[in-house]
Order: C-alpha cells, then sequence, then structure tokens
C-alpha cells in the first residue's frame, strides 16, 4: 500500500467536498430561502462545475493521469449488457416524466437540468474519478483491487450525504440514512461502469438519470420511503450487480483500464 497516494485521494475528495459544502451553506445560510428559489440551481451548478475543474487538474498533476469523459463507445459495445440494470434502476423515472416535459416552462427545465447535472458531473469526478484513479494507484493489482476501490470510494460519496443534515431546509434524519444506503449502491453500480469502460461519461450519465426530476421548491429534499423497498431495489438488486461484476473471476476485466501501481 502506497499510504501517501491512499491519504492524498481520500484527503482531496474530503477536502473538496468539504470546500463545497462551506461554500453553499454560507450563501444559503446569507440569503434566506435561496434554497427554495430555482435561481439557486444555476449558482449551485457554477460553484459545482468550478470545483470539478480543481479535481480534473490536480488529477493530473498528482496522478499523472486523465479523467476520461469521452464515452469509450468500443469497450461497451463488447459488453452492453453491464449498462441495463443501471439504466433500469436510475432511468426509468426519469423516461417516465419525459411526456410531462411540455407542461413545464423551459426555465423550469433548465433549472432542473443545472441541479441533476452538476451533482452527476461534480460527484462522478471526484469520487468515481479522481478517488478511482488515486486509490488504483495506492496498491498492487490484485482479484482484490476493484472490490477495495469501489468499496473506499462508495463509503465516501455515501458518508458526504450526512452534511445534507446542515442545510436551512434539512431531510430528517431517516430520510437521511436512506439517502446514504441509496448512494453507497448508486456508487458501487458507477464505479463498475468507470472500471469497465474507462470513461467518467457513462457513470455521470447514470447519475444525471438518477438525480433528474422537475423543480419544486422542496425537490432537493430527500423524502422519507419504505426501507424495505428501498432495501431490495436500491441496496439488494445493485448490490448484487456490482458483486457480481467486480467478483474477483473478472479481475482482467476490471483492471483493464484502472492504471496499475507498479507501472506508475
Amino acid at each position: 500500500m502506497n499510504w501517501k497516494k491512499f491519504g492524498a485521494t481520500i484527503g482531496g475528495m474530503w477536502l473538496t467536498y468539504l470546500v463545497y459544502k462551506v461554500i453553499t451553506l454560507a450563501i444559503l445560510y446569507t440569503f434566506d430561502g435561496l434554497q427554495s428559489k430555482p435561481y439557486y440551481e444555476f449558482i449551485y451548478f457554477i460553484i459545482v462545475v468550478a470545483i470539478t475543474l480543481v479535481i480534473f487538474n490536480w488529477t493530473k498533476r498528482f496522478f499523472k493521469r486523465e479523467i476520461i469523459f469521452s464515452p469509450n463507445v468500443f469497450a461497451l459495445k463488447k459488453q452492453w449488457s453491464i449498462l441495463i440494470v443501471p439504466l433500469f434502476l436510475y432511468g426509468i423515472d426519469t423516461f417516465a416524466l419525459l411526456p410531462n416535459l411540455t407542461e413545464h416552462s423551459f426555465y423550469i427545465v433548465m433549472v432542473s437540468i443545472a441541479s441533476a447535472l452538476g451533482a452527476a458531473i461534480f460527484e462522478e469526478v471526484r469520487d468515481r474519478g479522481f478517488g478511482g484513479i488515486g486509490l488504483a494507484l495506492s496498491i498492487e493489482n490484485s482479484q482484490w483491487k476493484p472490490i477495495f476501490v469501489a468499496v473506499v470510494t462508495s463509503c465516501s460519496f455515501a458518508m458526504t450525504h450526512y452534511f445534507n443534515l446542515l442545510l436551512p431546509n434539512a431531510p430528517t434524519l431517516v430520510a437521511t440514512n436512506q439517502q446514504v444506503v441509496f448512494t453507497f449502491f448508486l456508487g458501487m453500480t458507477s464505479i463498475v461502469l468507470y472500471m469497465r469502460t474507462g470513461s467518467i461519461f457513462y457513470s455521470i450519465l447514470i447519475h444525471f438519470l438518477n438525480n433528474f426530476s422537475f423543480w419544486t421548491p422542496t425537490s432537493d429534499l430527500s423524502q422519507e420511503d419504505g426501507w424495505t423497498s428501498m432495501l431490495i431495489f436500491y441496496a439488494l438488486i445493485p448490490g448484487l450487480y456490482s458483486l457480481w461484476c467486480l467478483r474477483p473471476k473478472k479481475s482482467e476485466v476490471n483492471l483493464k483500464y484502472l492504471p496499475d501501481k507498479q507501472s506508475d
């Protein structure tokens, strides 16, 4: 284990998240009621894109690697089935919303896209891109390396959602706990797509589809749902999918696009 790279990776992931959170919380508490204003989503989008550019440059500077955004069609063509489960789990609600597109103003549609896309780009670049590359460079290649990278990045990604309890219009603790479980398995699914293609494009797409909903004054708050259905559809199914894709027998294909510590 290269503890220096490991520490730099975890530290970088959390530092960039905390910078984002401090900035957004300062703005929300300075301007009362801003969280329920649609134009805040554009402010949010600008903030997360700016931090994302910093993360992108850090990856090149610290790890001598680039986060690939262009879709790797060739890799996906050979294993197209890996998209079926993520699209079903995280895209079906968005596809169901599309017929209602004309019922909303162009402004609300753009606000909704900015909110969903901003989070998807920022979190995938931070956790799957920077995190995935940094952790991959921290340890030698082995059949367990993909699972290690997946679990650590997904845990970090999920735990950041507890900071939502600090928002002016914060979700309940129960809703937040559900969101943490949900995002852990979303992270596991996303890292599979990243490992199998070497591109962040597909995980951003799935994350965007999951986040997208037409903006309302309370659309950014986590809603409590029954634990049973949530655990079956958004924990058990993506969990089995991720473990199947990341199983040791598939280590060669999962390691193909991850950087190797030995070659660093």
